[in-house]
Formats: structure tokens, C-alpha cells, sequence
């Protein structure tokens, strides 16, 4: 079952970048999208946000499953909000250690979590600040966002 298509996606997501500037308020913005996905929604973030303001927002990937880590510039980190960025949160254990590896966060001014869908279910301590759609599921269903041309393309609702 499509949740979300292409069209929905887009206005989702240009909703979020505008709450992403409330939130950041006068700090400069630094975007981490999570994984494939995540990092897809963060570059349309991005696009979002460099067109509502003078300055460009730093942006950055970080792969969950290996052990590269972002390095943020000391110009990057002071005065800025970062905002964690992923396509679904379920039990919060991809954001929690994603969050434990960069290692400049008590740099930031704020840390925020940003997440185009949430299916609730939580395990760990994570809680999104900003979230596109809300959408409670079956513990034996999935939640996938599907690329196209590393573009997001649509949400979809999918029982194991």
C-alpha cells in the first residue's frame, strides 16, 4: 500500500525544511542524513534551505552500518543546530548509534532528529523533533521508502 507518493513526498519535505529554520532559529544549520535514504531526504533539505537563506547549510552523510564518521570543521559546529536526518524511525536503534558517533556534539548548540515517517514502537531513548508523517504500524509490517534515480519517490506501507 503507497502511504506516500512522490507528489506528497515533496510537500512533506518542504514542510519539514521550514520547521527545520524555526527550529534552528539564528543558528546556522548542519544537516547528517543517515544511510542511503536518509541522505537523499537531507540533499532535498538542503536544496530547500539554501533557497530560504544567504549562507549554505553544511551537509553531510553517515553510514549506520560501518564505521566512517563524519568530521565537522570547528566553523561547521559553533553556533549551529544539527539536525539527524532519516527516512523511517521504528525502535530508534539506527538514530541512537548514529548520534553516539559523532564525536564534536557537545558543539552544537542543539541536536535534532528529523524523520520523514515514524511508526512509533520505540525501544530507545530517541524522540523526532520533527516528523513528516506519523504513521502507526503492525509489528509484522514495514515501512520503505523507494528511491528513484536517488531521489525519493514514494512511501510504502509492506506486511511480512
Amino acid at each position: 500500500m503507497i502511504l506516500l507518493d512522490k507528489n506528497r513526498i515533496e510537500r512533506t519535505i518542504k514542510r519539514m525544511s521550514y520547521q527545520i529554520l524555526e527550529k534552528a532559529q539564528t543558528q546556522s544549520v548542519c544537516l547528517v542524513g543517515l544511510n542511503e535514504r536518509g541522505y537523499s531526504l537531507a540533499q532535498k533539505i538542503k536544496t530547500n534551505l539554501d533557497e530560504a537563506l544567504d549562507t549554505s547549510v553544511t551537509l553531510k552523510q553517515l553510514d549506520s552500518h560501518d564505521d566512517s564518521i563524519p568530521e565537522f570543521k570547528s566553523d561547521e559546529v559553533k553556533n549551529s543546530a544539527l539536525f539527524m536526518i532519516d527516512d523511517v524511525i521504528f525502535s530508534g536503534q539506527t538514530m541512537f548509534k548514529s548520534i553516539q558517533k559523532i564525536s564534536e556534539l557537545s558543539g552544537f548548540e542543539k541536536i535534532f532528529v528529523v524523520v520523514l515517517v515514524d511508526r512509533g514502537h520505540r525501544k530507545y531513548p530517541v524522540l523526532a523533533g520533527i516528523v513528516g508523517v506519523d504513521a502507526p504500524t503492525k509489528l509484522n509490517e514495514q515501512v520503505e521508502l523507494r528511491l528513484k534515480d536517488d531521489s525519493p519517490y514514494e512511501v510504502v506501507l509492506i506486511e511480512k
